[in-house]
């Protein structure tokens, strides 16, 4: 017969003995274990819902919402400029076209020109030698003349002719570029790009009034006596018919020791409102061309006036006054522009292969 005593110290020796794992399962010793539900991160081990990804709220949504913009990281970030405008524009919104380039609706407002193909800009130079670069759009790129003394101060009882050295094509987007290169030159003069004006171009043809002494327009003259200078088209408003009487004038065959010229009017400019001129290049090329460092010829034109013109002065405060001696884009000098900050400029994205190697090159005088 137990006793208390003996009781209860039995009682506290099986307390103590440690269990079996075994013992705890249910079932056979030799059932298969049971996998663990995938209790997940929290640590109570309940499974919760995972919380809904934030929707990224449009724009329209959040200005009539009051809630703020969620940007996707997932959304690519565009270049600083882009061929064509993008939809998301206020301009593309209203249906306002602002031209087949890529410039800001802030430039296409200022100068109505560049929403068209037969746009020409001038800029003002400090390169190696100071010069003025005349740029005519044609098939996407500026046809560019380097003249130095620029396109005003001409007289037929004076300086008739002025050179103009054709030079590599440029990329659109360079069309209303404007800053300081960085570099220097003798006597301090600090190397940097004016933005002087910017129109539109009208090809002409010579008639007896607007024509030039080489030998294929005085055949032309012959043929088409009389006819009156083609001014811009009603039914052309974008300038495409411009832009082709261009190529046709600087592509033309022309016969043998005859002399190739295009006539044209910069128009549409704060300085250059009807001015015509005429590019003659001279039939013995070979004399009168220069080579750039990658052995391309550069062709020597010469730019002049059209019979009934007699000078292009240099009014209005003269080339460093404050009428012609300002930009039409900052207002400043070249002297200030060359002396501000280096500007910057970024291809469009269109541009980049056909103009991938034409940073650096010639830069100096073109």
């Amino acid at each position: 017969m137990w006793t208390l005593h003996q009781l209860a110290k039995r009682k506290d020796d099986n307390d103590s003995t440690p269990t079996s794992p075994s013992s705890s399962r249910t079932g056979s010793p030799h059932s298969p274990k049971r996998r663990k539900p995938n209790r997940g991160s929290s640590p109570t081990g309940i499974i919760r819902n995972p919380a809904p990804t934030e929707r990224a709220t449009p724009p329209s949504e959040a200005l009539q919402s009051g809630s703020p913009v969620v940007e996707s990281e997932e959304e690519d970030i565009k270049p600083a400029y882009t061929r064509f405008f993008d939809t998301s524009d206020d301009s593309a919104e209203s249906g306002e076209s602002l031209g087949p380039w890529g410039f800001s609706k802030e430039e296409v407002t200022r100068w109505p020109a560049l929403k068209k193909r037969n746009f020409w800009c001038i800029q003002r130079h400090s390169a190696t030698a100071m010069h003025y670069d005349l740029r005519m759009q044609l098939d996407s790129a500026t046809v560019s003349w380097a003249v130095p003394k620029g396109l005003l101060g001409l007289s037929r009882s004076g300086e008739a002719n002025r050179m103009a050295v054709e030079t590599s094509l440029h990329p659109i987007s360079y069309t209303t570029y404007e800053g300081s290169d960085g570099r220097t030159f003798s006597l301090g003069r600090r190397g940097g790009t004016l933005l002087w004006d910017v129109g539109e171009y009208i090809i002409t043809h010579p008639t007896a009034e607007h024509d030039s002494d080489t030998d294929d327009e005085a055949t032309y003259r012959r043929k088409k006596r009389g006819r009156p200078v083609e001014e811009e088209s009603p039914d052309d408003p974008d300038g495409r018919h411009q832009e082709d009487k261009f190529r046709q004038a600087l592509y033309r065959n022309v016969g043998y020791g005859k002399s190739r010229s295009i006539h044209f009017i910069l128009k549409g400019g704060e300085k250059m409102t009807d001015h015509h001129y005429i590019l003659i290049l001279a039939a013995a090329q070979s004399k009168a061309s220069t080579f750039d460092s990658t052995g391309r010829m550069k062709k020597t034109w010469f730019i002049s006036m059209p019979r009934g013109v007699d000078n292009r002065p240099w009014d209005k405060g003269g080339e460093e006054g404050d009428f012609y001696g300002r930009s039409v884009k900052s207002g400043r000098t070249l002297k200030e522009v060359c002396e501000g900050r280096r500007g910057g400029l970024v291809l469009w994205n269109d541009e980049k292969e056909r103009f991938s190697k034409w940073f650096g090159r010639d830069q100096e005088t073109e």
